[in-house]
This record gives C-alpha cells, structure tokens and sequence, in this order.
C-alpha cells in the first residue's frame, strides 16, 4: 500500500520538520527569534522520506564534502543521480516531493516565513505573487556564501542578534526573485541613500535599544521603506550594513562603560547588547585590536 501523501507541511515548525527528517538537526534558528527565515542544518543517515507538499518555497543545500546516490520526485519530474558537493535544490510551495538517498549526508534546509515572502513581494514588487518551477542542479556562490554564514551566527550563538540573520535573509529572498521566479522583475535603484532625516531617526533609535535585540523590520519602518531598500540605502549612507553598524556602536559603547571599574566586563557585555562577555571580547578585539580586559587596564 502506497505511503499517503502528507499536505502543506510548515518547514518552519519542528513537528512538521520531523515528520519528513526523523533524524534531528544538529542546529536551527528556532532560538535565533529570526523573522524571515527558518533554517536546519542535518548530518542525516540514508533514508526515504514520505510524499509531502509544502507551505513554503524550501531551499535544500548539500554541504561541499557530502555525496550520495539519490532519487527524487519533485512536481511531476522524476530524478536519479549521484547528490552532493554544495548542489541545491529549489522546491516550490505546495509542490509534491519525495526523496530517497543512500549514504549519510550533510544538509541544510532553508525556508522563508508565509508572511515575510508575502510582504516582500508586496513592498518591492507590488503584486501577491511570485510563481517558481522545481529545480536541481543549482550551483550558486551566493547561496552557498549566504547559508555558510547564517550557520556560522548561530555556532556563534547570533552575537550581532536578529538583525544579521534577517539582513541575510532578505538579501537572499531577492536573489530568489531575481534569478529563479519564472518571469523577470525589475528592481528599482537608489543611489543617494537614506534622506538625513531618516538616517538620524534610524540611527537615534539604534543608540537608544543598543542594549535589545534589534530586528531589521522595526529598523525599514522608521524610514518608512521596505526591508531590501533599507538595506541597500543605510549602507550607500553609511557604508556598512545596519548589523555592521550595531556591532560598531555597541562597541564604542563598551569602550565607555569599561572606564566604570565597579561593572564587570560580563555586565558590560550584557549591557552592551552582546549575549554574553566571549561575544563582547570577540568583536572588540576585531574593531579595537585589544581585548575588553587589555582596554581597561591600558
């Protein structure tokens, strides 16, 4: 009897994950409080998961050093070949997929949240809807440069906080609009950046929440433009990119508050909006070129 089909998982949500993968993830962004984005990373053993659909446009990106021999039915196509060496997959949302492969193997999946892909679409292509084809074979630098480093932040435990995940996601989501939907999407181009006016507000309200996990959407909503365009146009005002920046200034602030002798370098940290004293010391000896303790006692 044939496996029924399970529809329109959430690849956001570890339930619907783990009925696909019933090995578990060696890391997610399930603590990363990410808006955007939702990523697993799996060293999983060979296996053959059920028919399922998805809500969501899912990327699956095979690390360099994996290979298996693998199958897949993906919309209509049938597929077998020998998998690996940083190939990806793009699946659409609410395509039929099955696969099944050989040899353990290492993979990230990467998925966009229902409501993020819908306001992205929204502000910077003004429609609903974006359509994709199934595709495999996908050798992209920047897909693979793009989910290394979002993997490297959270072994990192997400120093920079939301912002940087969510920075990258976005980036990512217009590569995906650009070079994988079906029909071609003009992207206007701005290259004076932000009006000053805009720029102090953004800028007042990073200084004034250095201490809170700043998220990228509250940033694009005090400029009054959606979440790419901001990006592109802090940068083009300041240039560096808002996560850049954020470490920057919480930085400076730490170089203010290590004067004060009665706090330890772990509360400057905290206070500083670092998660804790090796992310403080991490970046301030990248930007100052001494450690928290060597500044102090300098």
């Amino acid at each position: 009897m044939p496996k029924p089909i399970l529809p329109n998982l959430d690849m956001t949500n570890m339930e619907d994950l783990n009925q696909v993968l019933y090995c578990p993830p060696l890391l997610t962004s399930q603590q990363a409080n990410w808006n955007n984005i939702f990523l697993a990373h799996y060293q999983h053993p060979g296996s053959e998961t059920c028919e399922h659909t998805m809500q969501q446009l899912t990327l699956e990106i095979m690390d360099i050093n994996s290979w298996t021999h693998h199958e897949r039915r993906m919309g209509g196509n049938h597929l077998s070949y020998r998998l690996g060496g940083s190939e990806i997959c793009i699946c659409p949302a609410y395509t039929s997929h099955w696969t099944w492969w050989e040899e353990t193997i290492s993979f990230t999946i990467l998925t966009f949240k229902s409501l993020f892909w819908e306001t992205i679409v929204g502000q910077i292509l003004d429609r609903k809807q974006l359509e994709f084809i199934p595709k495999w074979q996908i050798f992209d630098p920047l897909i693979q440069n793009v989910v290394n480093a979002l993997k490297a932040d959270l072994e990192a435990g997400c120093p920079a906080g939301s912002l940087y995940g969510e920075s990258f996601g976005t980036a990512l989501a217009v590569h995906l609009i650009k070079n994988f939907s079906v029909s071609k999407h003009y992207f206007p181009v701005y290259s004076e950046g932000l009006p000053k006016y805009k720029l102090k507000q953004v800028i007042n309200y990073i200084e004034a929440n250095l201490s809170e996990d700043i998220k990228l959407a509250d940033l694009a909503n005090i400029a009054g433009i959606s979440c790419y365009y901001f990006c592109r146009l802090f940068k083009q005002s300041l240039h560096m990119t808002p996560h850049q920046f954020v470490i920057y200034r919480r930085v400076e602030l730490a170089k203010q508050l290590l004067k004060q002798l009665d706090l330890s370098i772990a509360d400057v940290a905290l206070m500083c909006g670092f998660a804790h004293q090796s992310h403080l010391s991490r970046h301030f000896r990248r930007l100052v070129g001494l450690s928290p303790k060597e500044f102090r006692n300098y």
